[in-house]
């Protein structure tokens, strides 16, 4: 049984957090039948579990396969809780903050093919931003400073730009006045406004799941369970990864101390703290190195998988192909169903390959055939050259020059001939000559 994730980063287990949720899950059953293995091939989706000849994708489908799914009532709602409001304030800390995606794509670097790394880490970064654009802390993202028009006075688009004008040029003249900033004021600062908005959305997901949490040593009374699992992958990836901007570990640490106690304890009784440069570091083809990595690790990880040159071009063109207007898959519906997507999107590479063998048949059994010729021992044509005699009197004056200059260099090769040490060819002439009778 195989399970794989993407890739080890911030000493955890995955840089995501379903697939830390996944691993957990594994580390709790104690299976001793699995092994780790770090992947960037997300095609099926991922976290992915293979055993014995099937393929299941996502969390709560694995948990489903091996036994452990919880049904009752607050289970299935905490899960809810948790996949909504944790996954929102994951993407604006490592994905929507200029600042921290920064960070976050390093993390990808280190474990990402080079062809890779330009197409996974944008994917997820955009499908970030859609998931929180209904929440106005575009603010906080240098990308779209530009785009931030809410302190922009109004009237500026309509009727009256003068007035306008000189409105706002007295409001800027009296800031040069010196004035205390009041309450209002601060609030009314877009990255004041934004920074409030962010320690609301924590407090309304950190506050209930604390209270449910009590005194407990589980979220759901005194045995883990899936649910347990799923919070500790959540709560992983924002107590552990150090951001330029930690505004969310700082708000965990400060206010919410039993969170940050339970998900240490659930960390260390799982082990899921994992060296992402040792797991990375089986890949190198010299055994010395990997058998030292392994003896670093206490986990089954395994050696990454390894892309063909035919999956590096399958990628590259399904997410070309994504960009070109008209061809863009839905992101609100999707219109396909899951057993034909994932038939096309193995069958792709096959695809490609018959394709370019087929026009390459194709062009031989054309010229094979005599359908099109291929010029031989014609003189070569460059594409816009004129002749010298297109020019007018000057280019027939270079012609006649250069005809000129061929021939003389002819007669000289002709005498020059003896020199260079060719016999000269002696002909014998017969030539009968009449006598002249003398009258």
């Amino acid at each position: 049984m195989e399970l794989c994730i993407l890739g080890p980063a911030f000493g955890l287990s995955s840089i995501d957090a379903e697939c830390i949720a996944t691993f957990a899950l594994l580390q709790r059953l104690d299976r001793k039948d699995w092994s780790l293995v770090p992947t960037h091939d997300d095609r099926e989706g991922l976290p992915l579990l293979v055993s014995s000849g099937q393929r299941i994708c996502g969390f709560k489908n694995i948990a489903r396969h091996l036994g452990a799914h919880q049904h009752e009532g607050d289970a299935i709602a905490l899960s809810s809780f948790l996949e909504r409001g944790a996954q929102t304030l994951l993407d604006i800390s490592l994905y929507v903050s200029f600042e921290n995606y920064s960070t976050t794509r390093s993390a990808f670097t280190q474990i990402l093919p080079w062809h890779t790394n330009y197409i996974l880490p944008p994917r997820r970064r955009a499908a970030a931003r859609a998931r929180t654009e209904h929440l106005g802390i575009s603010s906080i993202d240098v990308d779209n400073a530009h785009e931030d028009l809410s302190g922009r006075p109004s009237g500026m688009d309509g009727v009256g730009k003068e007035q306008a004008f000189e409105v706002e040029a007295q409001k800027r003249a009296s800031l040069l006045l010196p004035r205390k900033d009041t309450l209002r004021s601060l609030l009314q600062k877009p990255e004041h406004s934004a920074v409030f908005k962010l320690h609301a959305l924590a407090d309304n997901f950190f506050g209930p799941l604390q209270d449910m949490l009590g005194e407990k040593d589980f979220l759901l009374g005194a045995d883990m369970t899936s649910v347990d699992c799923l919070a500790c992958g959540y709560l992983s990836l924002m107590l552990y990864p150090k951001l330029p901007q930690d505004w969310l570990v700082s708000t965990m640490r400060r206010k919410y101390a039993k969170l940050v106690a339970h998900v240490e304890r659930m960390n260390k009784k799982l082990g899921l703290r994992t060296n992402a440069e040792a797991v990375m570091s089986l890949a190198q083809s010299n055994p010395g190195v990997e058998s030292l990595a392994r003896r670093k690790m206490t986990l089954p990880w395994q050696i990454p998988a390894r892309s063909s040159i035919i999956d590096i071009v399958a990628m590259t063109t399904q997410e070309l192909i994504s960009h070109i207007p008209g061809l863009k898959p839905s992101t609100s519906v999707a219109t396909i169903r899951p057993d034909m997507q994932l038939f096309w999107q193995r069958q792709l590479p096959t695809f490609l390959t018959a394709l370019a063998a087929s026009l390459g048949l194709g062009v031989f059994a054309v010229f094979r055939m005599g359908i099109l010729t291929w010029p031989r021992g014609e003189e070569l044509h460059v594409f816009g050259r004129k002749r010298f005699s297109d020019y007018g009197h000057l280019g027939a004056a270079l012609a006649g020059i250069s005809v000129l200059s061929q021939q003389t260099q002819g007669h000289a090769d002709s005498h020059m001939a003896p020199e260079r040490g060719e016999k000269a060819t002696i002909v014998d002439v017969d030539v009968d000559v009449e006598p002249i009778s003398m009258r």
